[in-house]
């Protein structure tokens, strides 16, 4: 049998620990269940991929990256001849091939090689596994756009099965290129878990999802960063922020923050603690962090480089401050509540999506309101204050969806050997 993963992360790199995390759980529990199929992992770096079990390597990701670009990518061409184009790669597939080896023979060192072994997985994969993520969305129209199109090529082979486990779609607006290649592919996947259901559910029955392919399991994450869970809460205030395009916070957001943020804890030298999860030079959360914390003088160190560190900086957290999805996810799992802040849609609907499938214990706060760090101010005392009575209903939430996500996974593994055995 042949597996094929689609990644967390997809350049390989796993700064991002919920990436980092994700891809762990899904491939680990893949790898597992059929140790001796063929699991290949797209990656944009084969050489720096994780261990994870003998069965497992990696699928140079060059190849995927010729066969979608095609000629017009990255070039001055109107909008519309880009999708045009598209369109002959997905109808005419033979003929798009053609074109894509005269482009990497001639114009890209002749990686002929690497777009065979793109399409020979696709063709030949029985299985696509589709880490946790939440890119099915305008926000990331070009990787949307790709990602479609290789379960359109997965499905195509006529035997291949594909699984979405610990995802979140949207927004999407009517009308979007996004919008109408999901209305084709996504009725075609055989089983989606979903993070959340408030946005992502509703989104794909209007898609034309059938809703018996569709289980709300939260987030894969959840089971790993469960472990080594502390007996009690911590006596300090959790910190991450997101400055980046796709949450449309600035730093001007953060220095406000710094100041309520300040103002509250200063009377009672509650220490600060820095939880960053994300260490990519252009979305660090390290450096947010400490547009934050700056001029404070009782900050925790930051010496967080895996994900196990910001386990261990958890353990010190009575209640997290959060602009980041899956540290908010992490914090929840140790039974830490948390304030999840926000600026775009995008980010509205993942901590709406958590308040909604925790009930008690996840606090959104509009960044963009008007009078925002007033009622922040107020909030932080109301969080402090509760924290030790939701501990407990966070930690039974986080460890119900653990179950649901097994129950997805088992799901997958008996109707794949069901099929496998002619059942």
């Amino acid at each position: 049998m042949r597996i094929l993963v689609e990644p967390s992360d997809y350049p390989g790199l796993l700064r991002n620990f919920g990436d980092v995390a994700m891809q762990q759980t899904t491939v680990s529990r893949i790898a597992g269940f059929w140790p001796s199929a063929k699991v290949q992992i797209l990656t944009d770096k084969v050489e720096d991929l994780p261990f994870y079990a003998p069965n497992v390597d990696g699928l140079s990701a060059v190849g995927r990256h010729l066969w979608m670009s095609g000629f017009l990518r990255n070039t001055p061409v109107l909008h519309r001849l880009e999708r045009w184009e598209s369109q002959i790669r997905r109808r005419h597939s033979r003929l798009a091939e053609r074109l894509t080896y005269l482009r990497a023979r001639f114009l890209l060192s002749g990686n002929v090689a690497a777009v065979d072994s793109f399409l020979e997985a696709t063709r030949s994969a029985d299985l696509l596994v589709i880490c946790g993520m939440g890119a099915i969305t305008d926000v990331f129209e070009r990787y949307a756009l790709d990602l479609l199109d290789t379960i359109g090529l997965v499905k195509a082979n006529g035997k291949g099965f594909v699984v979405m486990f610990g995802q979140a779609f949207g927004p999407i607006q009517q009308g979007s290129a996004v919008e109408a290649r999901a209305r084709e592919i996504m009725p075609m996947v055989d089983l989606i878990g979903l993070r959340e259901s408030r946005v992502s559910m509703p989104l794909l029955m209007d898609l034309g999802v059938d809703p018996s392919r569709v289980m709300v399991t939260g987030d894969d994450v959840l089971e790993i960063a469960a472990h080594n869970r502390s007996s009690a809460l911590g006596d300090g205030i959790g910190i991450n922020l997101r400055v980046a395009s796709y949450s449309q916070v600035g730093t001007g957001k953060a220095q406000q923050l710094g100041q309520v943020l300040q103002a509250f804890v200063g009377p009672d030298s509650i220490p600060l603690v820095p939880l960053p999860s994300s260490l990519y030079p252009e979305e660090s959360d390290t450096r947010s962090i400490e547009s934050v914390t700056h001029g404070y003088g009782h900050v925790m160190p930051n010496a967080v480089d895996s994900l196990s560190a910001l386990i261990s900086q958890l353990h010190q957290c009575r209640i997290a401050i959060v602009g980041s999805y899956h540290c908010a996810v992490f914090a929840l799992a140790q039974g830490v509540p948390v304030v999840g802040l926000y600026n775009s849609d995008y980010y509205r609907d993942k901590f709406l999506g958590l308040e909604a499938l925790y009930e008690a214990g996840v606090f959104p706060v509009d960044l963009a309101g008007p009078k925002w760090t007033e009622s922040f101010s107020g909030l932080l005392r109301e969080v402090w204050d509760l924290a030790p009575r939701l501990r407990c209903g966070l930690i039974a939430a986080a460890d119900k969806q653990i179950d649901l996500g097994w129950q997805a996974y088992n799901r997958v593994r008996k109707i794949v050997e069901q099929r496998s055995a002619g059942v």
